[in-house]
């Protein structure tokens, strides 16, 4: 399995599809399926189906989809640009780095 480059709380900005050039914060990383869901990006409507045993009823709710990860870039802190991510090896451990400027992405 391959070791993604976005973690769940990073800053994104939508690269393709319809939510081009909308940023967000990562709700959640879905590693398997090589997907992401940001907070207010690809959002659909959904009918939901009224559920007797939780006293809903019948409604159109809005959910977030997931987007592919290719299809987001994760935002430079420094200078709120989206970077290339890339991994160094500090103190023993395996860091993210933005490639932009070459600053820590992770706190080690």
């Amino acid at each position: 399995m391959v070791k993604l480059k976005v973690k769940k709380g990073d800053e994104v900005i939508v690269i393709a599809g319809k939510d081009r050039g909308r940023r967000g914060k990562v709700i959640k990383v879905l590693p398997k399926e090589m997907k992401v869901i940001v907070e207010n990006i690809n959002v659909v409507k959904k009918h939901q189906r009224a559920n007797p045993q939780k006293q809903q009823i019948a409604s159109i709710i809005e959910k977030a989809m997931p987007l592919h990860i290719s299809n987001v870039m994760v935002i430079d802190k420094t200078k709120g640009l989206p970077t290339r991510v890339g991994r160094k090896k500090v103190a023993g451990k395996l860091l993210r780095y933005a490639k932009r400027s070459g600053e820590l992405l992770d706190t080690g």
